[in-house]
Protein backbone atom coordinates (compact mmCIF):
# COMPACT_ATOMS: atom_id res chain seq x y z
CA UNK A 1 0.00 0.00 0.00
CA UNK A 2 1.26 3.45 -0.90
CA UNK A 3 2.27 5.94 1.79
CA UNK A 4 -0.29 8.76 1.71
CA UNK A 5 1.31 12.17 2.20
CA UNK A 6 0.37 15.80 1.58
CA UNK A 7 2.53 18.69 0.36
CA UNK A 8 2.48 21.79 2.56
CA UNK A 9 3.94 25.09 1.37
CA UNK A 10 5.52 27.03 4.24
CA UNK A 11 6.75 30.63 4.18
CA UNK A 12 9.80 30.81 6.43
CA UNK A 13 10.37 34.32 7.71
CA UNK A 14 13.30 35.84 9.59
CA UNK A 15 13.56 36.75 13.26
CA UNK A 16 15.02 40.20 14.08
CA UNK A 17 18.37 38.49 14.78
CA UNK A 18 18.44 37.09 11.22
CA UNK A 19 17.65 33.47 12.13
CA UNK A 20 14.90 31.54 10.37
CA UNK A 21 11.50 31.75 12.07
CA UNK A 22 9.40 28.64 11.52
CA UNK A 23 5.76 28.31 12.59
CA UNK A 24 5.51 26.57 15.96
CA UNK A 25 4.28 23.25 14.62
CA UNK A 26 4.56 21.78 18.15
CA UNK A 27 1.14 23.38 18.76
CA UNK A 28 -0.52 21.00 16.29
CA UNK A 29 -2.61 18.21 17.83
CA UNK A 30 -1.09 15.56 15.53
CA UNK A 31 2.38 16.51 16.75
CA UNK A 32 1.36 16.69 20.42
CA UNK A 33 -0.25 13.24 20.14
CA UNK A 34 2.96 11.81 18.69
CA UNK A 35 5.11 12.80 21.71
CA UNK A 36 7.74 14.07 19.27
CA UNK A 37 9.15 17.47 18.51
CA UNK A 38 7.76 18.65 15.19
CA UNK A 39 11.26 18.54 13.64
CA UNK A 40 11.42 14.78 14.23
CA UNK A 41 7.73 14.27 13.36
CA UNK A 42 8.08 15.65 9.81
CA UNK A 43 11.08 13.38 9.14
CA UNK A 44 9.62 10.28 10.78
CA UNK A 45 6.09 10.43 9.36
CA UNK A 46 6.84 12.41 6.20
CA UNK A 47 9.66 13.30 3.84
CA UNK A 48 10.96 16.27 5.81
CA UNK A 49 11.90 19.68 4.45
CA UNK A 50 12.45 20.62 0.82
CA UNK A 51 13.82 24.16 0.58
CA UNK A 52 13.88 26.49 -2.40
CA UNK A 53 17.54 26.31 -3.47
CA UNK A 54 17.08 29.05 -6.09
CA UNK A 55 16.01 31.83 -3.72
CA UNK A 56 16.80 32.21 -0.03
CA UNK A 57 16.11 34.85 2.59
CA UNK A 58 18.59 37.32 1.09
CA UNK A 59 17.24 37.28 -2.47
CA UNK A 60 14.07 38.90 -3.73
CA UNK A 61 11.78 37.08 -6.15
CA UNK A 62 8.12 36.91 -7.05
CA UNK A 63 7.78 33.61 -5.17
CA UNK A 64 9.91 34.58 -2.19
CA UNK A 65 10.17 38.26 -1.21
CA UNK A 66 13.30 39.51 0.57
CA UNK A 67 13.42 38.14 4.12
CA UNK A 68 11.43 35.00 3.36
CA UNK A 69 12.19 31.59 1.95
CA UNK A 70 9.78 28.96 0.67
CA UNK A 71 9.96 25.47 2.06
CA UNK A 72 7.76 22.49 1.43
CA UNK A 73 6.95 19.73 3.88
CA UNK A 74 5.59 16.44 2.58
CA UNK A 75 3.71 15.14 5.59
CA UNK A 76 0.59 13.27 6.72
CA UNK A 77 -2.61 15.05 5.65
CA UNK A 78 -3.69 15.59 9.26
CA UNK A 79 -0.53 17.64 9.95
CA UNK A 80 -0.96 19.68 6.75
CA UNK A 81 -4.63 20.43 7.44
CA UNK A 82 -3.90 21.48 11.02
CA UNK A 83 -0.96 23.68 9.94
CA UNK A 84 -3.05 25.50 7.32
CA UNK A 85 -5.75 26.16 9.89
CA UNK A 86 -3.34 27.19 12.68
CA UNK A 87 -0.91 29.23 10.54
CA UNK A 88 -2.90 30.58 7.54
CA UNK A 89 -0.40 33.39 6.87
CA UNK A 90 2.52 30.96 6.65
CA UNK A 91 1.11 27.65 5.41
CA UNK A 92 -0.92 26.75 2.34
CA UNK A 93 -2.00 23.71 0.35
CA UNK A 94 -0.22 22.58 -2.79
CA UNK A 95 -1.43 20.45 -5.64
CA UNK A 96 0.75 17.59 -6.80
CA UNK A 97 1.51 19.53 -9.98
CA UNK A 98 2.76 22.46 -7.86
CA UNK A 99 4.77 20.06 -5.70
CA UNK A 100 6.42 18.48 -8.74
CA UNK A 101 7.35 21.88 -10.17
CA UNK A 102 8.80 23.04 -6.84
CA UNK A 103 10.60 19.75 -6.20
CA UNK A 104 12.13 19.49 -9.69
CA UNK A 105 12.87 23.17 -10.39
CA UNK A 106 13.58 24.66 -6.97
CA UNK A 107 14.27 22.19 -4.15
CA UNK A 108 16.33 19.54 -5.95
CA UNK A 109 17.63 21.50 -8.93
CA UNK A 110 21.15 21.44 -7.46
CA UNK A 111 21.31 17.63 -7.54
CA UNK A 112 22.87 15.75 -10.44
CA UNK A 113 20.72 13.56 -12.69
CA UNK A 114 23.17 10.72 -12.29
CA UNK A 115 25.51 9.46 -9.57
CA UNK A 116 28.99 8.35 -10.63
CA UNK A 117 31.16 5.81 -8.80
CA UNK A 118 34.51 6.83 -10.26
CA UNK A 119 36.56 3.89 -8.94
CA UNK A 120 34.30 1.44 -10.75
CA UNK A 121 34.13 3.56 -13.91
CA UNK A 122 37.92 3.98 -14.02
CA UNK A 123 38.35 0.20 -13.78
CA UNK A 124 35.89 -0.29 -16.64
CA UNK A 125 37.69 2.36 -18.69
CA UNK A 126 41.08 0.67 -18.18
CA UNK A 127 39.68 -2.73 -19.12
CA UNK A 128 37.97 -1.28 -22.19
CA UNK A 129 41.13 0.59 -23.31
CA UNK A 130 43.08 -2.68 -23.14
CA UNK A 131 40.52 -4.30 -25.42
CA UNK A 132 39.29 -6.69 -22.73
CA UNK A 133 35.56 -7.45 -23.17
CA UNK A 134 33.29 -6.10 -20.46
CA UNK A 135 31.19 -8.44 -18.36
CA UNK A 136 27.41 -8.16 -18.13
CA UNK A 137 27.80 -6.54 -14.70
CA UNK A 138 30.23 -3.97 -16.11
CA UNK A 139 27.89 -3.19 -18.98
CA UNK A 140 25.08 -2.76 -16.44
CA UNK A 141 27.37 -0.41 -14.45
CA UNK A 142 27.49 2.04 -17.37
CA UNK A 143 23.73 1.95 -17.90
CA UNK A 144 22.07 4.56 -15.63
CA UNK A 145 18.77 2.72 -15.80
CA UNK A 146 20.32 -0.28 -14.06
CA UNK A 147 20.80 0.03 -10.32
CA UNK A 148 24.37 -1.26 -10.49
CA UNK A 149 27.20 0.85 -9.01
CA UNK A 150 28.95 2.78 -11.75
CA UNK A 151 26.55 5.27 -13.33
CA UNK A 152 23.22 5.26 -11.55
CA UNK A 153 20.15 7.42 -12.00
CA UNK A 154 19.68 9.77 -9.04
CA UNK A 155 16.21 8.71 -7.91
CA UNK A 156 15.94 11.71 -5.59
CA UNK A 157 16.48 14.35 -8.30
CA UNK A 158 12.97 14.37 -9.80
CA UNK A 159 9.65 14.06 -8.00
CA UNK A 160 8.33 11.31 -10.31
CA UNK A 161 11.27 9.05 -9.37
CA UNK A 162 11.23 9.94 -5.65
CA UNK A 163 7.48 9.30 -5.52
CA UNK A 164 7.84 5.91 -7.19
CA UNK A 165 10.86 4.88 -5.11
CA UNK A 166 9.14 5.90 -1.88
CA UNK A 167 5.81 4.32 -2.90
CA UNK A 168 4.02 7.60 -2.19
CA UNK A 169 0.48 8.67 -2.99
CA UNK A 170 -0.32 12.39 -2.72
CA UNK A 171 -3.42 13.69 -0.97
CA UNK A 172 -4.31 17.38 -1.21
CA UNK A 173 -4.68 19.38 1.99
CA UNK A 174 -7.77 21.38 2.85
CA UNK A 175 -7.57 24.97 1.78
CA UNK A 176 -6.49 26.88 -1.27
CA UNK A 177 -3.09 26.57 -2.87
CA UNK A 178 -1.00 29.69 -3.44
Amino acid sequence: MARELTPLKVIIRLKPNGQAKYPNFNRLLSVMDSDMDWCRYVDFYGLGWHYDKTCGHKEDSVDSPLGTQIGVLIVPKEFADEAIEEFPDDCSAMTEVELQDFYDNKAHIHEPDEIFDMSILEGIQVKNSLGIPLTTQQLDAINPDKNTPGIRKNKNRYWADAKKTGNISILKAKGKSN
